[in-house]
């Protein structure tokens, strides 16, 4: 069984990377510097709560 019957079976197709270099080190650099945590403490469970039940409910705290 070759990996193209492999690839078959799990029905996972294999990605063709002909023609694709990649990121830059100009690129991972800048990635880099944007990349860092959050300025400000950030609740995430607030967050979820405001998506899921918008401005509109009663607020407990």
């Amino acid at each position: 069984m070759d990996n193209k019957e492999k690839q078959n079976r799990s029905g996972v197709k294999a990605i063709n990377k002909t023609g694709r270099t990649g990121m830059t080190r100009e690129k991972k650099e800048t990635l880099k510097k944007s990349m860092g945590s959050a300025s400000a403490p950030i609740d995430l469970n607030t967050i979820r709560e405001w998506a899921k039940y918008g401005d509109n409910r009663d607020r407990t705290n």
